[in-house]
């Protein structure tokens, strides 16, 4: 009676690993975006508005793992580096800029 108890239960966690691992396959399958070849709505290219968020969130360090192997396959490098210059310079200058403002409230001119 114990066998059958054991060879049934062996049988549900067998049925079950079986589950999971087609339910990870199946999230793996969710999660690739569709290539306009296969019928797909989305492009297969970046948006601006995409890769300006992502440029952004790495700046501040806080880019997530989907969204950096969305960059990483549909991105283009040179879309990330002129962005990533531009931004670098805005700030740059927004600190100059702001620097200075506060020196000339600090200190009167002559």
């Amino acid at each position: 009676m114990t066998d059958e108890i054991r060879k049934a239960e062996g049988e549900s966690k067998d049925s079950a690993a079986k589950e999971q691992s087609g339910f990870e396959s199946n999230m793996d399958q969710a999660d690739a975006s569709p290539s306009p070849e296969d019928g797909g709505d989305k492009p297969s290219e970046m948006t601006l508005l995409e890769t300006l968020q992502s440029v952004l969130w790495a700046m501040l360090g806080v880019q997530n793992k989907r969204n950096a192997k969305r960059d990483f396959s549909k991105g283009k490098p040179s879309h990330f580096i002129i962005i990533g210059i531009i931004f670098a310079a805005v700030f740059v200058i927004t600190l100059i800029v702001l620097v200075k403002l506060i020196i000339g409230n600090v200190m009167p001119t002559q």
